[in-house]
């Protein structure tokens, strides 16, 4: 299973701060976060990813503490057992 962890505005919107779900072969955190907007009915993913599908500046995704722009971007991997955590970026005056 593949723990994702909510933070901030997600934790909020969503109403939720940890889900699980199964481990698929192969696929990127890209793909795992359109995985997990399909499965819910509060959309979310707006507000990590542009509409072309890159990361709004300052949205921050950890893979096992991570960040995922040290790794290998929207592209690295998730595997069986891995921890990420989404939080999208901040707003303040």
């Amino acid at each position: 299973m593949v723990k994702i962890q909510f933070f901030s505005l997600l934790r909020i919107l969503l109403k939720e701060e940890l889900i699980e779900l199964p481990a698929v072969d192969g696929e990127t955190v890209a793909q795992l976060l359109e995985r997990l907007q399909q499965q819910r009915s509060t959309p979310f993913l707006q507000k990590l990813l542009t509409e072309e599908g890159s990361m709004h500046a300052g949205t921050i995704i950890l893979v096992n503490r991570h960040n995922i722009h040290h790794l290998e971007g929207l592209q690295t991997a998730v595997n069986d057992t891995d921890v990420v955590a989404l939080f999208p970026p901040g707003a303040g005056g």
